[in-house]
């Protein structure tokens, strides 16, 4: 019974696997074979494709010029979708729902090391330390079954969070309209061609919440980096070099102070979370408890987020790049204290000191 389980494990973890790496190979062949080579060893586009789905799990790779650390959000989808569709098949092997999901998570974090450590070359090797460890959450994470009604308050936190990444997306489109010379001139000094366009122009639209989530910290006032000793606010403005991506060239070109003021919005979407709290909980110890716990964790969801978001882009010179971390979450922080002492606190210190006059 065991060793059938554990073959049924294995199986479905390596359908898994399959699910993302072959269209990843033969989107890597197709682009290898457009774009011509001066010999015929397909072992590259091959490799290049495990390296493809080692970056939709988020593992970063150290190449011979520096590193990538910073990949696309977009991408771990991918994965999480062809997890979901075998895991169900694991749990009809399993008594116990706990141990197929364990046993399904080691065998896909195996195979995902077994890709790093057959991938590496002199110049692009992938971290065989963080490869497994990032390939067992995410496939832990995809198996689990997200209660809504259990986590209503995170949830209905987590939902505040996207529309302001939506608000963010857009604020970046109209930036990116607002600078078409430069992104026009960027994508004539590239050529990439066709299919390289297409490709080029795919693996930008992964990268779109990263991006998201640097014009929300931009506007909360907390800004970003990009590249090393460059600090951009809307206050402040410091910029060196960028590499010639197009989607880099809705950057802001200078100043903005007007923009400092989007803090504000996060302090609405927190009084409109305390407010779905107290309309949801009776008592105020119920309240308090609920409403902090699940803001607890949202803080630690955009911490988790902050950081897969930035990192290294290919040079040390492109280090650090993204939102910074403890002040993102310090910021965040501060409306988090702001509006639970406005609509939890306040409220209820005006009712106890009305009972005792």
């Amino acid at each position: 019974m065991i060793g059938r389980a554990l073959g049924v494990s294995l199986r479905q973890a390596l359908r898994s696997a399959a699910l993302t790496f072959f269209p990843l190979t033969f989107i890597s062949l197709f682009a290898w074979a457009t774009a011509g080579s001066t010999s015929g060893n397909t072992t590259d586009p091959i490799r290049a494709s495990a390296w493809l789905w080692l970056g939709a799990h988020l593992i970063p790779f150290s190449l011979s010029t520096g590193k990538l650390s910073i990949l696309p959000l977009l991408a771990v989808l991918l994965p999480i979708f062809a997890l979901r569709r075998s895991f169900p098949k694991v749990e009809e092997g399993f008594a116990k729902l706990n141990g197929a999901r364990l046993f399904f998570a080691l065998w896909y974090s195996l195979i995902a090391l077994a890709m790093a450590l057959a991938s590496s070359n002199h110049n692009v090797k992938a971290n065989i330390y963080l490869a497994p460890v990032f390939a067992f959450v995410i496939a832990i994470a995809s198996t689990l079954k997200f209660r809504v009604q259990k986590f209503r308050h995170f949830s209905f936190a987590v939902y505040c969070f996207c529309i302001l990444m939506g608000v963010g997306a857009l604020v970046f489109a109209l930036s990116l309209a607002a600078h078409w010379s430069v992104l026009k001139s960027i994508g004539i000094v590239i050529a990439p061609g066709l299919v390289g366009g297409f490709l080029f122009l795919a693996i930008q639209l992964l990268y779109l919440p990263n991006i998201a989530v640097m014009t929300v910290s931009y506007l909360m006032g907390s800004g970003f980096s990009f590249g090393a000793h460059s600090k951009i606010t809307a206050d402040t403005f410091t910029l060196n070099q960028i590499p010639a991506i197009p989607i880099v060239s809705g950057l802001p070109t200078g100043r903005h102070p007007i923009l400092s003021y989007g803090i504000i919005a996060m302090v609405i979407v927190f009084i409109l979370y305390f407010i779905e709290v107290i309309r949801s909980e009776s008592g105020f110890r119920a309240r308090q408890v609920r409403g902090i716990g699940d803001a607890f964790r949202f803080l630690l969801f955009l911490a988790l987020l902050s950081y897969l978001s930035g990192g290294e882009l290919l040079t040390p010179a492109l280090n650090p790049v993204g939102v910074p971390l403890l002040k993102f979450i310090s910021y965040i922080g501060s409306a988090l204290a702001a509006s639970a002492l406005v609509v939890l606190y306040l409220p209820d210190l005006i009712k106890r000191v009305a009972k005792r006059g």
